[in-house]
């Protein structure tokens, strides 16, 4: 058994707790045993943030009502900020009473301590002193870890990483060592995991039953087409921040997509869920920014680049290109509904965007 920490990073990250994983993976922890924990203030920054995120959404959908109307008839839904976080904080406290979430309170900390911290510069501060709220989240876990009498393993789930870890050897996570020498003892030290998606693989996967595709017969003959039909519905428009090969600055957009291999499948059950893994390739054709000076000096040959505006501004081209990259599809198969009911989408070779959320 053990006891799961979850940070605000990670929590938003996962469409505020909303995403079908966060629900497969607390199924998941039942299952096994392992308890959930949620810190106090990490609750209150959920609920802080989401009318924020709202609202930012809300604008680009006015924005892009505005662009269609110029063009068709079309009346976008009124969306109330207000409506929209008291509905949020309903669901949240359902959610943890469902899948009896631990809540951690706020340590007895003094405005003096977090004053005093600030300016001694130690991890999770920043160099500027920032990071109260970070210094809240992890004295409530350091609390709860250190009063714990059990043996139980202990597991941090953060996004922050520049605040609370280092990176080994081996390239992984660890918590940082100004945070581990806290840790009263050394065996509770926990271990960190930046997703929902990278716990449950480690964690939780090995330990829950396995299925065959052979199990679900409306996806046995069909995992091809399913997989297809979800990379053209999901993955055209999809920004992100950068990919390994492609060339541009930052940020992208994927345009359309190509042809795609099925490389392999995996299940799990998880209580009335089958979590269906699919790894495989697809080719994406993506457009972008690039340096002009960078485009110029380009001179790898596995990957062509089209000019879409080469005077988009005095610095930069507007460009496309095509590759071929590897992907992940995560399929939330209800067997009581015997339908897909949910579904993730990443590309293995993206280079992420920096915390709070992509």
């Amino acid at each position: 058994m053990a006891t799961i920490y979850l940070d605000t990073s990670v929590a938003i990250n996962e469409s505020f707790l909303k995403s079908p994983f966060v629900e497969a993976f607390l199924k998941g922890c039942a299952i096994l045993q392992h308890t959930v924990v949620i810190p106090h203030i990490v609750l209150d920054e959920l609920k802080g943030n989401f009318p924020k995120k709202i609202q930012e959404k809300s604008l680009s959908l006015q924005k892009v009502g505005n662009d269609l109307g110029k063009l068709i008839d079309i009346e976008l839904p009124a969306v109330s900020i207000k409506d929209a976080a008291t509905g949020y904080a309903t669901w949240l406290e359902n959610l943890i009473e469902d899948h009896k979430i631990a809540i951690v309170p706020y340590p007895d900390i003094s405005p003096q301590e977090l004053v005093v911290k600030s300016y001694e510069t130690k991890k999770p501060f920043k160099e500027s002193g920032e990071g109260y709220k970070d210094y809240i989240v992890w004295k409530t876990i350091l609390g709860s870890i250190n009063s714990d009498t059990t043996t139980s393993s202990f597991i941090f789930l953060t996004n922050n990483t520049k605040d609370f870890c280092e990176t080994c050897q081996v390239g992984d996570y660890v918590l940082h060592k100004e945070l581990a020498i806290q840790v009263a003892d050394p065996a509770k030290k926990p271990k960190i995991y930046t997703s929902v998606k990278a716990a449950f693989d480690k964690e939780l996967s090995p330990s829950l039953e396995g299925m065959a595709l052979e199990d679900i017969p409306a996806l046995e003959n069909d995992i091809d087409s399913i997989v297809g039909e979800f990379l053209l519905d999901d993955l055209p428009q999809m920004s992100l921040y950068r990919l390994d090969g492609l060339p541009f600055n930052d940020e992208f957009s994927i345009s359309s997509i190509g042809a795609h291999t099925v490389n392999a499948v995996n299940l799990k059950k998880v209580g009335d869920e089958v979590i269906i893994t699919v790894n495989g390739n697809v080719e994406i054709e993506a457009d972008g920014f690039i340096d002009k000076f960078s485009f110029y000096q380009h001179e790898d040959a596995k990957v062509n680049i089209f000019v879409i505006d080469g005077n988009w501004n005095d610095h930069v081209m507007w460009v496309s290109a095509t590759i071929e990259t590897p992907f992940e599809l995560t399929m939330f198969y209800s067997t009581i509904e015997q339908e897909v009911t949910g579904r993730e989408i990443s590309l293995l070779d993206e280079i992420e965007d920096e915390w709070p959320y992509k």
